[in-house]
This record gives C-alpha cells, structure tokens and sequence, in this order.
C-alpha cells in the first residue's frame, strides 16, 4: 500500500490526502468517522482533508439520511485528469520555449550520429515531424525500414519525393528511380548514401551500410539543405536526360546497362568526367 501512497505524493497529493483517497476508493461512500479511522487519520485532521480534496474536484459528497458521505472521483477518471493537466502544461512550456530568443542559435550545429540504430531512429523521427514535406534519397534496404512511417506523413499531407537507384518498393507522391537490383549496385557500390530533407528545414546525411563505419550527421544549416537539394534536383535531371535521350532501356537488368548509358551519355556531351571528377570510392 505504501507504493501507492508515494505514486499519488509524486502526483501532488500530500500524503494524508493520498491515505483519504485510498481510503475512499477502498470503500464508499462512508461518511467522515469512518474515513478516519479506514485512513488512521484523527477526526480533527480528516474533516480539513476532505474539504481540500473537494475542492481539487478529487472527491465529492452525499447527503443520505442526514448523514454526510463521501465518495471518489473514480481512479480512472482521477488519472485522466492528470493526463491532460499534465499534457497541457507540456504543451504551454513548449510554447513558452519556442517564442523565447536564443542569443547562441545552435540549429545550425552539426550533430555527429555515432552508430547506425541511432541513425535509423533520427530518420524515423525526422519523417515523423514532417508537416510540409519531405526530400530523399534512398535505398531499397532502408526505404522498407521506413515504409510504415511514409504511409503516415502521405496520410497527413506531407509531399514526398524520392530519389532511388533501386525500385521503390512504396507509393510516394514523387519517384524518381534508376530501378537497378540491389545485387546488380552492390558490384560497384558498398555504400548506401541516405540524404533526408525535411520541410526544408532539418537534413540528416547517413551511411545506410552499417558494416562501414562512418559517422553520420544531422542539422538545420541552410548550406547543407541547399546542397542537399541540389544534389537530389541534379539526380533527378541526370536521370530524366538519360531516359530521354534513348540512353538507358526501360528496365534495367544489370549495372553494365547503367554504367554504360552513363559513358555514352557523357561522351556525347564532350565531357571526360571519368578523368576530371573521382568519388572518393574511386580509384
């Protein structure tokens, strides 16, 4: 009994209130003598007791035969109220917190991500705040991790466009997909770069691979967003010119078909990027 006693003090009962309210919800209604002696509180104390749990809307009485009874706000309703009591006062400090003026903004930080668990979950949680929309570029692999999630944001009107060189296993708002198997990428790439933008306001770049140990990142830095973007905006227009332009076929089966289209593409733009520009994955 006496765990429960502690529970209703850390909930803003004094301890002879939280005696008087088990004592009630135990047995009622019962009239003020006999809350006393089921709480082994005096009489003289326990009236004063009662009075201030009335007024906290905790109990309430009767009058029955001219004697005065008392009974409990029932423990499922009592809670209730200290549920919403409580996530009222959440909300009004995160208001009152939101309109405060920084003199150091730290939204612009970058924030290491140690390990790939954690990485997961800041994406799950980035999707999850979505209100507007939300930008990516992701694989097969990860993009199923987070297919439930998706389906919510699209649920409650947030736009989302993808980038992928695999399928897509989901139905977005926007994709935009290469359609290589993952076995077929996986000969020239062991990375699985994850690049996620929401509202245009928060960016997290990750390493989808968790047998490559690489730290990733997130932040609200607005280079980094703009970059980002860029990058997902010139994906996007390379694939669009490759397709358009008879480069690559309408399903690829194999990454020779890519890399392919890619060489002859670049070729007919007179540009030796193999030469100019390297990935760092590359020899």
């Amino acid at each position: 009994m006496s765990d429960i006693y502690e529970i209703l003090q850390d909930l803003g009962f004094s301890i002879n209130e939280a005696k008087v309210y088990v004592a009630l919800v135990s047995k009622n209604p019962i009239n003020g003598y006999e809350v006393a002696k089921r709480s082994n509180i005096t009489r003289t104390m326990v009236y004063d007791i009662l009075n201030r749990l009335e007024q906290k809307g905790v109990i309430q009485h009767i009058f029955e035969n001219d004697s005065k009874l008392y009974s409990p706000l029932p423990y499922k309703e009592l809670l209730k109220k200290f549920r919403e009591d409580y996530n009222s006062k959440i909300d009004a400090a995160e208001k009152a917190l939101d309109n405060l003026r920084c003199e150091e903004n730290t939204n612009n930080y970058i924030i290491n991500i140690s390990d790939y668990e954690s990485m997961v979950q800041e994406i799950r949680t980035l999707i999850q705040s979505a209100n507007r929309e939300i930008y990516i570029s992701i694989w097969e692999e990860e993009a199923l991790l987070f297919k439930d999630d998706f389906e919510k944001a699209i649920n409650r009107g947030v736009k989302i466009t993808a980038f992928s060189f695999n399928k897509l296993p989901l139905k977005l708002t926007y994709s935009f997909t290469y359609g290589i198997p993952s076995k077929e990428l996986k000969k020239i790439w062991n990375r699985r770069r994850i690049i996620i933008v929401v509202d245009r306001e928060r960016i997290l770049i990750g390493e989808g691979n968790d047998q490559i140990e690489e730290i990733s990142i997130i932040s609200s830095n607005t280079m980094l967003i703009e970059l980002a973007i860029d990058q997902l905006l010139l994906d996007i227009i390379h694939l669009h010119e490759l397709r358009r332009g008879g480069y690559l076929p309408d399903e690829i089966t194999s990454i020779e078909q890519y890399r392919d289209a890619v060489a002859r593409f670049h070729k007919d733009l007179n540009i030796d990027l193999a030469n100019i520009i390297k990935r760092v994955d590359q020899d």
